[in-house]
């Protein structure tokens, strides 16, 4: 099975995601995979709150997501994959979760380098999408479905 649409999003579920590309994909399903966020009650709320109308939403540890991978539970509807950061897209890349073809919405590490409007990645975040690159995973940055979308596998190149 393979998601409608994946994301890497530090911000998860919100406005964007939950509207703009939902809308554009047809989403039913929203699977945000981060162990931090999933084990925070309030943000889970938070995060489902965001979720429009007619679209359901979980919010997974990596472990929780990969079991109801398995047991395919995300096979009744268009689930959208998000993900905080790189680091657990790897992880499930690791983990055995078939992903082919990866949005990269905001990712603005604090201490990172400046490498769209919206990207700014630190060097192990670099190596982490390297990494990913050889799994031949293609990449795309694009904050919404109508704005400019940037071929990420030639960014990823100048690493």
């Amino acid at each position: 099975m393979e998601f409608e649409f994946i994301r890497i999003d530090d911000r998860l579920i919100h406005g964007q995601v939950a509207l703009g590309w939902s809308r554009a994909k047809g989403i039913g399903g929203i699977a945000a995979v981060d162990d931090e966020t999933a084990q925070n009650s309030f943000r889970c709320s938070l995060l489902k709150m965001a979720t429009p109308p007619g679209v359901k939403s979980v919010i997974l540890t990596q472990k929780s997501f990969k079991d109801a991978y398995d047991k395919n539970k995300f096979s009744k509807r268009k689930y959208m994959l998000l993900v905080k950061n790189v680091f657990t897209l790897l992880d499930l890349v690791k983990m055995g979760i078939p992903i082919k073809k990866v949005n990269i919405g905001n990712s603005r590490n604090p201490n990172g380098e400046k490498v769209l409007e919206f990207v700014y990645l630190s060097q192990e975040e670099k190596e982490a999408y390297k990494e990913l690159a050889q799994y031949g995973i293609s990449f795309y940055a694009q904050s919404l479905p109508d704005q400019q979308s940037y071929d990420f596998d030639k960014i990823i190149q100048t690493f």
